[in-house]
């Protein structure tokens, strides 16, 4: 019989790492009795984090997904490739395998890389379906199982027009999904509510996409959610680049997931400009956290890419969410024309003032197909070709200073985001009169020096990606008594430092259910107050005595005991 291969390649393995767009053309074809009754239709879910890609070049991984499929498919065989920055290299060059392992394959490709590539572009991967794929994917399925050749189905210069999305099978519905790897391992989905943004942020593919947004039907997302539950699902990552881009259906499906899935944890992507009370309340009462837009606090750089944003309006809604205990985190690029160095630490600076549980610090890619790519040339934009293309340059961001950003980017990662050091970090910065850039700029250049290196093995070779979070607190630690003796803040350590651990600890029997013992110099209780936010006044006015204390997970949160 013959075979039709949807090939996914993700980057990483996580609850996020969910083939989705690969399983909505699997989906459809299944689902067409055309494809269904001729072909078996399979989806190939692969990762870079497989043991069998660990290290190798992406050439090489390419050739172990051709063999792959080559073997568990035979011939006939149609492959479709779903093709991102991050799998272009390896994914082109299974196409260029599998033409010599299976002559006569039939191949397309789909995503955001090949909806960017030129219309002239030529490519091992055959057929090239841009926009949106699952109906063009039924027409050349149908086509090449009638015997056409794919020198008979020109590939289009165009994109495919938008699908009607209450036409689509639900590819959790009909389980396609069910056996790919976030499923499986991470217990984690990735649920798509609305297709098309609103806005033209020139540096997104959708500046040249679908401005109007089409919604996947209510009854649709009811059963999902549904089955979400059915499965154990513990993570679900909500795809709508602007949730509350509609408020009154944003709160609907909040009422959804508070009626249907109340201990699902859901990360959606908002506007803070579209945040209000009702909203941040309705966010307050289920399990989420919630991913914002910041990018820049500079308004000459939002301009120029057009993402403009009043900045005391932006604090204002973020206000909200602190006020309702809503989890949050800010994204901030660098790179972006008008953007330079110092705006850059100025962005990190407000971001770090508003309270985010994280921050993702990102270096600008200029995507092909983008509007900002067309523009690079008049904003003296200079960046890498090849994927992921970063900028390397602009007129007001230099080399040299691009590489600090990213140094920075760094740290703020290790000490701030895998630190979780959100709700003692300011506190512990403010006595030594640094902006907090600045703080992390230092700390940039601990983690690299020779003798940060030598003392924690983990630093070797520069990578502190996914450090456990007891690592980074060491790291912390050291730094932090560094900085306080060099600003002759010694006799503050001792706060400073059980602020630090006993935070941390409970974060850890939050998170990970561990258990940490603790020789404290303060008590419990005090360092958990309010009082404990000023610091220098802390250290100067509180009562000092040594205790040991054993924090615990708990039925109703973590604990922490005498001991």
């Amino acid at each position: 019989m013959p075979a039709v291969a949807i090939v996914s390649l993700q980057v990483q393995s996580s609850y996020q790492a969910v083939p989705l767009a690969a399983g909505c053309v699997v989906s459809a074809l299944r689902s067409d009795p055309d494809v269904a009754s001729r072909a078996s239709v399979r989806l190939f879910d692969f990762s870079l984090e497989d043991p069998a890609f660990a290290g190798r070049p992406a050439r090489a991984v390419g050739e172990e997904i051709a063999e792959r499929v080559a073997r568990e498919c035979g011939s006939p065989l149609m492959v479709g490739f779903s093709v991102y920055v991050w799998n272009r290299a390896a994914l082109e060059r299974a196409a260029e395998r599998l033409a010599e392992l299976v002559p006569g394959s039939f191949m397309f490709a789909g995503g955001p890389e090949i909806t960017a590539m030129p219309p002239d572009a030529r490519s091992p991967f055959g057929i090239l379906v841009r926009g949106e794929g699952e109906s063009r994917s039924r027409e050349l399925a149908r086509a090449w199982l009638s015997g056409e050749s794919p020198d008979g189905l020109p590939a289009s210069a165009r994109r495919s027009p938008p699908e009607a999305l209450e036409t689509l099978v639900s590819p959790w519905l009909d389980g396609s999904l069910d056996d790919s790897v976030a499923v499986r391992e991470h217990r984690g989905a990735l649920w798509e509510l609305a297709r098309g943004c609103p806005f033209g942020c020139t540096y997104c593919y959708e500046s040249k996409g679908e401005r109007a947004v089409r919604h996947v039907p209510r009854a649709r997302l009811e059963r999902e959610l549904v089955k979400f539950a059915e499965m154990g699902i513990e993570r679900v990552f909500v795809l709508d680049p602007t949730y509350n881009g509609s408020r009154e259906r944003a709160l609907e499906t909040l009422a959804l997931i508070e009626r249907v899935a109340p201990d699902i944890h859901f990360n959606f992507e908002v506007r803070a400009e579209l945040i209000d009370r009702e909203l941040a309340a309705a966010f307050s009462r289920i399990p989420c956290s919630l991913q914002v837009g910041l990018q820049s606090s500079n308004a000459e750089a939002l301009k120029l890419v057009n993402r403009p944003s009043d900045m005391k309006a932006f604090a204002k809604k973020i206000a909200l969410l602190n006020d309702a205990g809503v989890v949050f985190g800010l994204d901030l690029m660098y790179g972006l024309p008008g953007d330079s160095l110092s705006s850059f630490r100025a962005s990190v600076d407000f971001a770090i003032d508003l309270y985010p549980n994280n921050l993702e610090l990102f270096r600008l890619s200029v995507l092909p197909g983008t509007v900002l790519s067309d523009e690079a040339p008049s904003l003296g934009l200079d960046y890498s070709p090849e994927p992921p293309y970063h900028a390397r340059s602009n007129r007001t961001f230099p080399a040299g200073d691009m590489e600090r950003a990213a140094a920075l980017a760094r740290a703020t990662e290790v000490f701030y985001t895998q630190g979780r050091a959100v709700s003692w970090f300011l506190s512990v910065v403010r006595p030594l009169r640094l902006k907090s850039s600045r703080f992390l700029s230092d700390f940039a250049a601990f983690i690299g020096s020779p003798s940060a290196t030598g003392r924690f093995a983990f630093l070797a070779g520069g990578a502190c990606a996914d450090l456990a979070h007891a690592d980074a607190e060491r790291l912390q630690l050291a730094f932090i008594e560094e900085k306080y003796a060099e600003k002759g803040l010694s006799w503050a350590w001792p706060a400073a430092r059980d602020v630090v651990t006993l935070n941390g600890a409970w974060t850890r029997a939050f998170a990970e259910g561990e258990s940490t013992r603790l020789e404290l110099s303060y008590d419990p209780e005090d360092l958990m107050g309010p009082d404990a936010m000023d610091l220098a006044s802390f250290a100067e006015s509180a009562y000092m005595e040594s205790c040991s204390v054993l924090v615990v997970p708990g039925p109703e949160g973590p604990e922490i005991r005498a001991c």
